[in-house]
């Protein structure tokens, strides 16, 4: 009988997809394309891990270059602190590891922005080490074939999965690197969320799933309280050829990006020429959009309408700008 990881093995060697960054195993470039790939899309973040590695073919290069063009350079990935992270973690290694991301778990751990699941990722993929990197698609695998039918996103629900896979990993004498991404590519390419028929599955029989075992939502994933709506003002100042921006990230969100002039609430004795929505992870913005004559605000920047691909804006007012045809 093929146990688990045989079968799991098997499958990953005939479908897995020809993404860039399987090409080699230079532990930056999966860094990199494991920082680019949270909450992105392997199809979305590929370009931009592209030139991202033209532009910054190492760490050294990485960590020499300036936070605002590296900030511009993610432009339209979001989460922005991905890329900050992935600077200051460049700058850590070169200070205290001469440039090489260290081979161990522990050590990857102490750089900004490797936590749990990246060191696992980097450990396992680049260095061949007996790490599991659990994430949403392998929490899905596993619940679903062990029927595991409590809270996945829980340290107690990991450490299961961990020590299960690690059990696997070991028994069955596997390389870590092949069945890490094998595990991810399943969850990625056939036991996705909306596959719930396990049409492709080479688990087959091994798998509660498969089995018709399986009741209720599994995985078990608690719903999320609905998250807090703000309402915004967004000024559009025009004077000249120009335009006015802000540096002010004092909300705390996407430090370091330039944005319209915002104010908190909506303005009663102005009709606003357009409103949008923009989300984030946590909160909303429900913004009403405003035009008129320059007046004095604290923090603001006055630019040519022609230079403003040059400046690094935050996702929900380019598309204000967009929108409103100021920039294509």
């Amino acid at each position: 009988l093929m146990t688990f990881t045989k079968r799991l093995l098997d499958w990953y060697d005939k479908n897995k997809r020809d993404l860039p960054f399987r090409q080699q195993k230079d532990p930056y470039n999966i860094w990199v394309s494991e920082i680019m790939a949270q909450q992105t899309q392997i199809k979305t973040m590929i370009p931009y891990y592209l030139n991202w590695i033209k532009v910054y073919p190492n760490i050294e290069t990485l960590a020499k270059a300036d936070i605002d063009e590296v900030l511009k350079m993610w432009e339209g990935l979001g989460y922005y602190s991905r890329a900050r992270n992935l600077h200051k973690g460049a700058n850590f290694v070169m200070e205290h590891f001469n440039g090489a991301l260290p081979a161990s778990k522990k050590e990857l751990m102490r750089i900004p922005g490797i936590g749990e699941y990246t060191s696992s990722a980097i450990a396992s993929i680049a260095f061949d080490l007996p790490e599991i990197a659990v994430d949403g698609n392998v929490k899905r695998v596993m619940a679903r074939t062990l029927n595991y039918t409590e809270n996945v996103n829980t340290k107690k629900a990991h450490q299961f999965f961990e020590d299960w896979l690690k059990h696997e990993l070991a028994i069955n004498k596997a390389h870590p690197s092949d069945f890490t991404q094998a595990l991810m590519e399943l969850g990625a390419l056939v036991c996705t969320p909306s596959n719930t028929t396990c049409i492709g599955c080479p688990l087959e029989d091994l798998c509660a799933c498969w089995r018709g075992e399986v009741v209720g939502q599994v995985p078990f994933i608690p719903k999320k309280k609905p998250s807090p709506v703000y309402d915004k003002s967004v000024f559009i100042m025009f004077e000249d050829d120009s335009i006015y921006l802000s540096n002010d990230d004092s909300d705390g969100l996407m430090k370091g990006l330039m944005r319209l002039p915002q104010i908190g609430g909506h303005q009663a004795d102005l009709e606003p020429v357009m409103e949008i929505k923009h989300k984030f992870t946590h909160l909303t913005w429900n913004i009403k959009v405003y035009q008129k004559e320059a007046h004095p605000m604290d923090m603001l920047l006055k630019v040519k309408i022609e230079n403003l691909d040059d400046y690094s804006i935050v996702t929900g007012h380019k598309k204000i700008l967009k929108k409103l045809k100021i920039i294509a």
